[in-house]
């Protein structure tokens, strides 16, 4: 009896031991999103610019926060360890920007203040479109 209980915590200790060996260790890290590779309709991986550094994540298995990113938008990214020099994405969340508003009562008088309309003429438009 007193064998079978020790065979038993020997062997659970064992157990509990070669799994948290091969467990990986979170991560977070705040960066720039400079590139979006997209496959079909899929978003594959993205560049993050961290600290001045090219990133490369895997978002594959990502679960996103706030919405999805674009190129030029600032995200957090919780991740492990990949393969190779890529890292494994699992939480993205993005960073929302300070929001622009108009007081449109502040104004002294009823007018709203735009830009002036400028008329391109179509020479103009050949040649920005013949520089693509």
């Amino acid at each position: 009896m007193k064998k079978s209980i020790l065979t038993f915590t020997f062997s659970l200790c064992y157990i509990l031991a070669m799994i948290s060996c091969g467990s990986k260790e979170l991560k977070e890290t705040k960066g720039l999103v400079a590139d979006i590779e997209v496959v079909k309709d899929s978003l594959n991986s993205a560049k993050v610019l961290v600290d001045g550094d090219t990133v490369i994540f895997k978002m594959i298995d990502a679960r996103f926060v706030n919405g999805m990113f674009m190129v030029g938008d600032s995200v957090t990214i919780h991740y492990i360890e990949g393969r190779n020099d890529t890292l494994r994405a699992l939480v993205v969340g993005l960073l929302p920007k300070a929001p622009h508003y108009i007081d449109l009562n502040a104004a002294k008088n009823d007018t709203l203040a735009t830009a002036p309309i400028v008329k391109e003429s179509s020479a103009e438009l050949d040649s920005v479109a013949a520089k693509k």
